[in-house]
């Protein structure tokens, strides 16, 4: 019976909760190192155009003002918690999107992160949660927004409310892609990418691996995430941040360390491209609906 369906308004129609978070050049370096980056832009404190990676705020959500190990879940995830919705068997990382709106200081900053639950929505065999963030100064300044949809699996007995920002991307079915780039992922990478706050046992403990069914640990679906921003931002603006608008994509299955990326791209506009990501050594699609926008090239 439809009146028998848990109202989720009081879940999307909350006030936004704000947590510190806060960041050092060190974690800077460290987040780039985590996501493969060699570029002294994002690796050497003293490069003339030193600068965050910009897909770095995506770990606030989970480090916030942390300076040492956290548990997992970590206080700023648990501070922006998900809706309590019957049936739950597993909550899975599904869709991102990460909005440059200003340049991140590059000396480190104490900063804030606000947001709340803005969708809940019937999808497959669970709710599809959007969460959306932003990163703020005191004076509300807006540096960064982000997009966040968690897939609940098996959450049932709800009725849907608020907004989506889940978006499809496809590829043209008829055109090849405009590059096509292969990228080995560090056999160790989750040993350094959780560094930066993500201390979820899946990713570096076998046999915590293999109680959710994995034969080995994975990689941080948010490091798979920094590689393929990485390598786009290097093959489609030679590596320069200040090109980086945003990106958007949703993930498909997991990637093991030590696999191949194969990233394919494909031009939709003159600062829009088209994305996916599968993994070499299996075929799998890891990463689709990938959308990666750029900041026009500055006229001299």
């Amino acid at each position: 019976m439809a009146d028998e369906l848990l109202d989720t308004t009081q879940f999307t129609n909350g006030p936004k909760i704000v947590q510190p978070v806060e960041y050092n050049q060190r974690d800077l370096i460290i987040y780039a190192l985590g996501i493969g980056s060699k570029d002294p832009r994002y690796v050497y404190e003293n490069n003339d155009d030193f600068a965050a990676f910009p897909t770095y705020p995506i770990v606030l959500t989970f480090k916030g003002d942390a300076q040492s190990t956290l548990p997992f879940p970590p206080p700023t995830m648990g501070a922006f918690g998900l809706p309590p919705l019957q049936g739950v068997r597993a909550g899975l990382d599904a869709e991102k999107k990460i909005e440059k709106v200003c340049e991140l200081p590059k000396d480190g900053a104490k900063l804030k992160i606000t947001g709340r639950v803005v969708g809940c929505h019937k999808k497959g065999s669970g709710a599809l949660i959007d969460r959306d963030f932003e990163i703020v100064d005191d004076n509300g300044k807006v540096y960064y927004k982000i997009s966040d949809g968690a897939m609940l699996v098996g959450a049932k007995d709800f009725k849907d409310s608020g907004i989506t920002n889940s978006k499809s991307h496809p590829p043209p079915k008829d055109t090849a892609p405009l590059h096509t780039i292969e990228e080995k992922t560090d056999e160790f990478a989750p040993l350094l990418y959780r560094l930066s706050g993500d201390y979820n046992p899946l990713h570096v403990d076998p046999d915590f691996a293999q109680m959710f069914g994995f034969q080995k640990p994975i990689i941080h679906g948010q490091c798979a995430l920094g590689y393929v921003s990485r390598v786009l931002l290097d093959t489609l603006a030679g590596g320069d941040q200040r090109r980086y608008k945003s990106i958007q994509l949703r993930f498909a299955s997991p990637v093991i360390p030590g696999e191949t990326l194969v990233i394919q791209v494909w031009k939709k506009s003159a600062t829009e491209y088209i994305f996916q990501c599968k993994v070499k050594e299996t075929g799998k699609v890891a990463i689709s609906n990938g959308l990666f926008e750029l900041n026009p090239e500055a006229k001299l």
